[in-house]
């Protein structure tokens, strides 16, 4: 049971942060990226991509725990909540792994490449995309009552 409640609380948080580093990732995106804005961008992907991480691995028992209260399980609905939440992990940590590319060059104290910035806008894009509907199927899975 604790690691459904880990999962339940911790996705919110790439919910929520993946679209607010999207859009800082956006409006810095001519900023220098040793400046401080890229500097908390960098942070925040690298934080973001461990919580994902954890929220991630956390997801087959919270579905087995959930398997075991609901009366009408929707083992589709999972599978599919279970694919795009893999692209979504997967798509976090590369985007970590670029913030731990800038960080590395900004400890060396060298400007991190220019691409970085445009990759990274990229991504997040796609996955704010991609995480709102994995929320989404993971509402429905709750509540069944949600849907479009």
């Amino acid at each position: 049971m604790l690691a459904n409640w880990i999962h339940i609380v911790l996705v919110h948080i790439p919910v929520i942060g993946t679209p607010w580093l999207a859009y800082r990732a956006l409006i810095h995106r001519q900023s220098p990226l040793d400046a401080k804005p890229w500097k908390g961008n960098f942070s925040g992907l690298i934080i973001l991509a461990i919580i994902t991480a954890v929220a991630y691995f956390t997801g087959p028992e919270a579905a087995d725990w959930t398997k075991g209260i609901l009366v009408s399980f929707p083992q589709d609905l999972v599978e599919d909540h279970g694919l795009w939440g893999r692209a979504a992990f997967v798509i976090q940590v590369i985007t970590g792994l670029l913030g731990i590319m800038g960080w590395a060059s900004i400890l060396q104290e060298e400007r991190p490449p220019r691409f970085i910035a445009h990759v990274l806008l990229v991504l997040l894009i796609i996955n704010t995309i991609v995480i709102l509907y994995t929320a989404h199927l993971g509402g429905q899975i709750r509540r069944g009552d949600i849907g479009f």
